[in-house]
């Protein structure tokens, strides 16, 4: 379901895109604006200013079309039990939103009625008010899920570092991708040098000295019209984004739940890793060439994978991984990452425009950019869980189940307890010990330190909640470690690890 969300965001790029061409169009059907030549002849100067004006301004406008209807739409809307009980702490209103989604359960005379119907009041236990500083603390600090955050932060921050670092939304960067020819001199060999229209006047002459216009995108064909550049663009857009854009997320709908999520992350940054710069050296050997379609078509093959891959995953985990109390916080979180990370973008290739005056400079851009790629793919190999977990199919084979929202939402301590190895230091450790042989009883005595911790935590806060001390016994704990201690029955791997004693040195 969230990737059907999440296709939606190449197939409105997409729309957007279509939406302006028809408008032209449509423009062009009523005032022969392809005819006035407007941009490079003032015959017709002011005549074109108030059309294409007015067409920029019905594109944006029916922008709120969309946004309308999802404001009606979420007046439909209800808030699912989980977040009522657990955010608005709202147990009654909690009981009657799950009824409104899945319906009432049919009444039998043996079926208790709820404590608000028999006159009692609901009771909860005593917990941290949410987003108290003693709540904050227990869930990121005392719980360890910063791990979580910083994994989904950090992956999203590079993701689009790089996503927007590929400066596609810039229509001159878009053009030259495209261009099979140098830039074209302005001069009085161009066909446009001189009017075609009665009465009309060239303003190509005036380039020589002010320079190209601002709307004019591809030097290499000076001579469009404002008509034929939007046209230009829309094409170039539509090919090399928006139709890699929206395969790459239908492909991943189909796959969503046949691969490991986790793991196809870090394999996707690092396949756009060496996309991108197997994709900076060829522009750099067939910009404007006869060979610059090849460009194009790594890019729209960098596209696809971003949509079937990181793009898509870096939405999708954020909302799996935490608990409904803290989910819209830290996926939130996640996202502003992003966005600082495309600030981020813009500067760097800001930086590199106004130091590194090449035509060519768009490969280095690519060769750059690889480098967040990387590191994204670090990230997500170091701090994200599993959220699938490989289970039997009755046949002999396997096959992933996703793990429930309800387990995923217990977080790093949970993940520990299963054996998963979260932390870049843990990661190298664990990565260490299975060259040496010993990450198995690593993981395993991890596990059983995290048990004893969740006990300590657990009676720490329960005792703090009925106004009690309580003595933990750090030293008898320690010393029952080293000296040998019966390792509690975890899980590991999908299977049952049982009870072995272990010596001084942690090996059985």
């Amino acid at each position: 379901m969230l990737a059907s969300v999440f296709l939606m965001q190449p197939i409105g790029q997409a729309l957007a895109q279509i939406v302006g061409v028809w408008v032209l169009l449509g423009e062009d059907a009523a005032h022969g604006l392809h005819d006035k030549q407007c941009g490079i002849d003032m015959l017709h100067h002011e005549e074109c200013k108030t059309i294409i004006d007015g067409t920029w301004r019905i594109v944006i406008g029916s922008g709120a079309v969309p946004a309308l209807l999802a404001i009606i739409f979420r007046f439909f809307l209800y808030d699912c039990g989980l977040y009522t009980l657990e955010v608005k702490n709202k147990p009654g209103n909690a009981f009657r939103d799950t009824q409104r989604v899945y319906g009432a359960p049919p009444a039998t005379s043996g079926t208790a009625a709820s404590p608000a119907a028999a006159g009692h009041p609901y009771e909860t236990e005593a917990v941290p008010r949410q987003f108290s500083r003693q709540n904050l603390r227990a869930f990121f600090v005392e719980d360890k899920n910063w791990y979580y955050l910083a994994g989904t932060s950090i992956t999203w921050f590079f993701l689009d570092v790089s996503f927007y670092g590929f400066s596609l939304d810039n229509r001159s960067t878009l053009a030259g991708l495209w261009a099979t020819t140098d830039r074209a001199p302005i001069g009085p060999d161009l066909p446009c040098w001189n009017s075609t229209l009665d009465g009309g006047t060239s303003l190509v002459p005036s380039w020589v000295t002010a320079g190209l216009p601002t709307w004019q995108s591809d030097p290499t064909r000076p001579c469009n019209t404002i008509y034929e550049t939007i046209i230009d663009q829309t094409k170039q857009y539509l090919l090399a984004v928006s139709l890699a854009s929206i395969a790459g997320s239908a492909c991943f709908i189909l796959f969503a739940n046949r691969i490991r999520r986790r793991e196809w992350l870090t394999s996707s940054f690092i396949t756009l890793t060496v996309l991108f710069l197997v994709t900076g050296g060829v522009y750099y050997a067939v910009a404007h060439r006869s060979g610059a379609p090849a460009t194009v078509v790594l890019v729209a093959i960098c596209h696809f994978m971003f949509n079937f891959g990181a793009n898509t995953l870096t939405f999708i985990i954020p909302a799996e991984i935490f608990p409904t109390s803290y989910r819209c916080l830290c996926h939130g979180i996640s996202a502003a990452a992003g966005k600082l990370g495309s600030i981020v973008a813009v500067l760097v290739v800001y930086g590199i425009r106004a130091g590194y005056d090449s035509p060519t400079r768009q490969g280095l851009v690519f060769l750059l950019f690889a480098t967040f790629m990387a590191l994204g793919a670090v990230a997500s190999w170091a701090y994200l869980p599993d959220v699938q977990r490989p289970v039997p199919d009755g046949r002999g084979r396997t096959r992933l189940e996703t793990r429930t929202l309800e387990e995923l939402g217990e977080g790093y301590r949970r993940a520990c307890l299963e054996g998963q190895v979260i932390g870049l230091r843990n990661k190298w450790e664990d990565l260490w010990g299975r060259v040496s042989g010993r990450s198995r009883t690593k993981r395993m005595r991890m596990g059983m330190r995290m048990r004893m911790r969740i006990g300590r935590s657990e009676g720490t806060r329960s005792g703090a909640a009925r106004g009690e001390g309580v003595e933990v016994e750090e030293e008898e704990e320690d010393r029952r470690e080293d000296m040998g201690t019966v390792m509690p029955v975890m899980v590991e791997d999908n299977r049952t690890v049982h009870p072995v004693e272990m010596d001084g040195r942690g090996i059985a």
